[in-house]
């Protein structure tokens, strides 16, 4: 439901305000290679705002914990 899926909702919006609307696929394979480098662009270089600017990648690099070996 809509009411409860507040995240994937905006994703769609905005999926559907930066690639979909207005443009036209030649065939799906077109509209996949068009999706894929958006979610590259998407995850990797598009600011958040609610993630205070960041994108998601630098978002997610700061709340990793380096995994120690047990051999350490």
């Amino acid at each position: 439901r809509p009411q409860t899926n507040g995240k994937v909702e905006r994703f769609w919006r905005t999926l559907d305000e930066d690639v979909i609307e207005g443009a036209t696929f030649d065939h799906l394979d077109h509209f996949a290679k068009e999706l894929f480098e958006y979610l590259v662009y998407y995850n990797n270089h598009r600011p958040h705002q609610a993630l205070a600017g960041q994108t998601p990648k630098a978002f997610a690099a700061t709340k990793a914990t380096p995994i120690q070996s047990a051999n350490y």
